[in-house]
């Protein structure tokens, strides 16, 4: 045998059947950097390497990646002419590199012609695909986990940084708060009338968390009645102290009666020091708030990973639901979420997060199609013995010519690098794995994924 072609792929080949080989294709030398085809262009060429080496280059969420390397002896090329699709991977030399190369209509004849060659492009084709499919949806998973984690690490930031400044601000109050308190035990007040003012500290701090805000408009009003009340006190800084004060909707009145029994000097002490104590008392509230929404935020990305439980869970669709709203809450901007649940709906039996990635998958599509604005209806009802889950908008829509192609591995309408086309295909096989279903009807203004699931026992 010609020493060009002692290669594994034509062990088990006879003589007829390598020079049938030869005689159909055609050689090419390709210098070091030349490409021998690009990422998303047509190929029609199916190649085996006899000389030198191939460097395998694939766009994944939007970062070119090598792959893999075809050095002698190996071939490509016919995961995409098998397929049908344009080429998926740029494929470009390191090294002087020498190809033979098949034309589409020889390389099917290849199959007739030297089948234990055919033979190993059906395998080496399937375990190509099999592997990219995996390479891809570990890609994907590592690609949505970073978009989570950015978009979760927003959500914490905003009640975390109020808690700080809330904090840096409590530092500042607390001095001031006890000094005033000093001041004003100087006036000697009785047990009594220091009993009533601690109740009646606490009645204001709670109402302020408790009644309706006021409006901007009585807001504004009962400011400039404070205010002129208390610059009739003769009060330093009744600006602030008076927005203070009808926030925690107090009236001039109930102040005036705090300070009954005492002169009329230690009514500013007194009323000082209720400014004071009700501004830490809305930092300390601020803080409150603030920490529960951390560990709110804690808690549903707790629940949506479902750590610390087993492989097998009673899944609740509705809290699921919610708590992957929490998780793309950073997405929604303008978005409406209309939710039709079904106060009845069973619990489900499955992996509750593989099944959080299709109402991820799903919800985050429906995200990228309104563009910023419009409503997605979550819904949801038990149909007999099954658990049917729905993600629609009112989006554009989906192209008919798309539809047919929509749950295919790597298919994908998004721009070059957006997305590898495994989301949908991941739902998919998700919901196929729970021996559900899945489908999606589209038309201009209503987009519908249905997915149904066997109800848990």
């Amino acid at each position: 045998m010609n020493p060009d072609y002692n290669i594994p792929l034509f062990a088990d080949i006879t003589d007829d059947e390598l020079f049938w080989l030869i005689d159909n294709s055609v050689e090419q030398q390709l210098a070091p950097g030349d490409y021998f085809v690009r990422e998303h262009e047509p190929t029609r060429h199916f190649y085996i390497v006899l000389e030198g080496e191939l460097q395998v280059i694939r766009t994944i969420n939007g970062q070119e990646t090598v792959v893999g390397t075809t050095p002698r002896g190996v071939m490509g090329g016919e995961v995409w002419l098998l397929t049908g699709e344009k080429s998926g991977a740029t494929v470009q030399a390191i090294a002087p590199t020498r190809l033979m190369i098949f034309e589409y209509a020889q390389f099917l004849q290849i199959f007739s012609h030297a089948p234990p060659v055919g033979a190993q492009i059906v395998r080496t084709a399937a375990a190509r695909l099999h592997g990219i499919a995996t390479y891809v949806t570990h890609q994907e998973k590592l690609a949505a986990l970073g978009k989570l984690s950015a978009g979760l690490a927003h959500e914490l930031n905003n009640p975390a940084s109020a808690a700080r400044r809330a904090a840096g601000a409590l530092r500042n109050t607390l001095p001031p708060l006890s000094a005033k308190t000093l001041k004003l035990s100087q006036w000697k007040p009785s047990p009594d009338q220091l009993d009533e003012w601690v109740r009646f500290q606490g009645t204001l701090a709670t109402r302020a968390r408790t009644v309706l805000p006021l409006s901007a408009l009585d807001q504004s009003d009962r400011e400039d009645a404070m205010l002129a009340w208390l610059e009739r006190q003769r009060i330093e800084d009744a600006d602030e102290m008076a927005t203070t004060f009808v926030t925690a909707q107090v009236a001039p009145d109930e102040l005036a009666a705090m300070g009954a029994g005492l002169p009329a000097d230690a009514l500013p002490d007194l009323l000082h020091w209720l400014d004071a104590a009700l501004s830490a008392s809305g930092l300390l509230d601020e803080i409150e708030q603030s920490t529960r929404r951390i560990a709110d935020l804690v808690a549903a990305v707790k629940e949506y990973t479902y750590m610390d439980r087993g492989a097998l869970q009673e899944v609740n669709i509705h809290r699921d639901l919610e708590n992957t709203l929490v998780v793309l809450r950073h997405k929604l901007k303008q978005i409406q979420i209309d939710r039709r649940f079904d106060p009845n709906l069973p619990l489900i039996l499955g992996h509750g997060s593989e099944l959080n990635q299709v109402w991820t998958n799903l919800i985050d599509n429906a995200i990228d199609a309104l563009q910023g604005q419009g409503v997605i209806q979550l819904i949801t009802r038990c149909e007999n013995r099954f658990v049917m889950v729905e993600v629609a908008d009112n989006g554009p829509g989906i192209p008919p010519n798309v539809l047919p192609r929509i749950f295919d591995p790597f298919f994908t309408t998004k721009g070059v690098g957006v997305g590898a086309g495994m989301g949908l295909d991941m739902a998919y096989r998700i919901v196929s794995q729970h021996n559900g279903s899945i489908e999606v009807q589209s038309t201009p203004g209503q987009t519908r994924f249905i997915v149904r699931l066997p109800a848990g026992q």
